[in-house]
């Protein structure tokens, strides 16, 4: 029995060998062959705002991958002190916190004035749609692009000053001067705001949001990323960008 017991499970088992073969098999043909030695590599390009009053004042374009300045833009002439910055794809958006500023927007091709928003003195800039935010103190401004207010928020977790501010969806995030939680969240509908704990940063000054990543500069000119959700650090890399850099946006905005 026991001899006849074994040829029977030795059948059976070369009958589904045999059958998961063929599936197999069936399987392999339909398998596309995925190309990985692809030559593509993702560009990081990076709006870099320089103070005037230090080394190499101005408006870089530069491509983080490759570690070269592919532009170099002057700085509005009468922009005393430079320190904010944010591009929408179209147009360059930039401010400053001298005693008579503006908010200037500029042609991302030569740095030439489109227009100007006077008596504006800011930190911060970030867009969203028709509308853009700035920082007063500590105080969130949301205005049409001709200067006009539509709405002030009130911060409730803010230092002295708002020295940055990036919107990502329908949240804003601001910086403030604390070492352990320098990022807070804002939620533009509710107002609702959040700490996002961010360890190892070290003197975190300029804000921006990509792919959802919190992007810094530190005081060696280091780009800085930390976990949107979690804070958590991801990476830092070294610039070539000489001076004061007092501000970052994304290059790619789409």
């Amino acid at each position: 029995m026991k001899a006849a017991s074994t040829i029977l499970t030795l059948l059976i088992f070369t009958i589904l060998f045999n059958s998961c073969n063929k599936d197999f098999d069936d399987r392999v043909e339909n398998i596309s062959i995925i190309d990985t030695t692809s030559n593509d590599t993702i560009q990081y390009k990076w709006w870099i705002l320089t103070h005037r009053n230090y080394e190499a004042p101005g408006i870089y374009l530069y491509n983080e991958t490759t570690a070269t300045i592919e532009l170099k833009l002057d700085l509005p002439e009468n922009l005393e002190s430079p320190h904010a910055l944010a591009y929408n794809g179209e147009s360059l958006w930039v401010g400053g916190v001298g005693e008579y500023e503006s908010i200037y927007e500029l042609n991302p091709e030569n740095g030439q004035i489109i227009s100007e928003i006077k008596n504006i003195k800011t930190e911060g800039i970030a867009l969203q749609n028709d509308y853009l935010y700035y920082s007063d103190n500590k105080v969130i401004k949301k205005i049409e692009k001709n200067g006009a207010l539509v709405e002030e928020i009130a911060t409730q977790n803010s230092s002295f000053t708002i020295p940055d501010i990036a919107i990502a969806g329908n949240d804003l995030y601001y910086l403030r001067y604390s070492e352990k939680e320098p990022v807070i969240k804002l939620n533009l509908s509710n107002k609702k705001e959040s700490t996002i704990p961010i360890i190892e940063s070290t003197g975190t000054y300029c804000l921006t949001i990509s792919n959802n990543e919190i992007i810094t500069i530190n005081p060696f000119n280091e780009i800085v990323r930390f976990n949107l959700q979690t804070g958590v650090f991801i990476s830092n890399e070294p610039t070539i960008i000489t001076g004061w850099i007092t501000a970052i946006a994304p290059f790619d905005q789409k």
